[in-house]
């Protein structure tokens, strides 16, 4: 009689700890601890490895960049073929494993002459972009030849975000920065309308980088690393962050199109106005989802 209660406490166990693990495979990766957001889908480290993507294989094939299902994405790599400068490189952009041309426009230089990106070449280059979100936290990867700590023309730019979807709020419309170089501000800590800096060479790119903002919001878990990956003679790094929404005013969804990377110098920047309209379809899918997400969840 002892051993069927024994047997029959072990299975009651059994089932407990069963049930216990449904409920924390079934929790979401982001969680509310102690008032703090845990922006858990990636790892922080500076590897794209949890995006789906291997720098180390080859950077000459769409293949290599593509992310992920679900992520958004821009590469422009080098130049852009269409423009017949080497050196060429990846021009796609999409979401996952479906992609499109991408077509990096040339920029004017306050002389007056219109040049492709990266003017100046490598030293200069952004490689590619990646965005992705749930619930509580947004996501971006950043690769490129800037080392955080470079200063003056080779000064790392920062990210700007548009979530209000107004031009006349903040700076050149974008109302939140996060300090991607290590200068002026504290790196990785998300600001309220930064005073942007223009670049100095190419008018037309701005955004680029900030050194004064409103007020700090709070930080952003954020690495900025060195691959080890050389491309044309320069270094490449990988810098990448989880933003709390609850910093940013709780935008539901945030799209390719909401965002702005451009060199201190204005030499390269992703990504060009173009890429806003095409990237309203995704953003549409994605509030679709989103609302259906939340809805099932409200009624559950």
């Amino acid at each position: 009689m002892k051993f069927e209660n024994l047997l029959t406490t072990i299975v009651a166990s059994l089932l407990i700890v069963s049930a216990f693990s449904v409920i924390a495979a079934a929790t979401p990766v982001s969680e509310v601890t102690d008032g703090q957001i845990l922006c858990g889908k990636y790892t922080i480290d500076g590897s794209l490895a949890d995006w789906g993507i291997d720098l180390n294989d080859d950077w000459s094939q769409n293949a290599t960049w593509l992310p992920n299902s679900g992520v958004t994405f821009v590469v422009e790599d080098n130049r852009d073929p269409v423009w017949g400068e080497l050196p060429y490189g990846v021009h796609i952009r999409g979401t996952g494993s479906s992609y499109t041309k991408y077509n990096e426009p040339k920029i004017q230089h306050k002389n007056g002459n219109w040049y492709t990106e990266p003017y100046a070449g490598e030293a200069y280059d952004l490689e590619a972009l990646y965005l992705d979100e749930d619930e509580n936290c947004v996501y971006v990867a950043l690769v490129t030849s800037e080392a955080a700590t470079s200063g003056g023309d080779k000064r790392p730019g920062d990210l700007a975000l548009n979530l209000d979807k107004d031009k006349n709020t903040g700076v050149y419309g974008y109302e939140y920065g996060v300090k991607f170089g290590d200068n002026y501000l504290n790196q990785f800590d998300v600001y309220s309308m930064p005073a942007w800096e223009p670049s100095n060479y190419f008018p037309t790119v701005k955004p680029t980088y900030f050194k004064t903002a409103t007020s700090n919001l709070g930080s952003a878990m954020g690495a900025y690393v060195d691959t080890g990956i050389s491309d044309n003679g320069k270094t490449n790094y990988v810098v990448e962050v989880a933003i709390p929404k609850s910093l940013i005013g709780d935008p539901e969804d945030v799209a390719m199109g909401n965002l702005y990377i451009g060199d201190a110098c204005g030499n390269d920047y992703i990504p060009a106005p173009e890429f806003v309209f095409a990237a309203i379809p995704v953003a549409i899918v994605g509030t679709v989802l989103v609302f259906a997400y939340r809805s099932a969840k409200r009624k559950a």
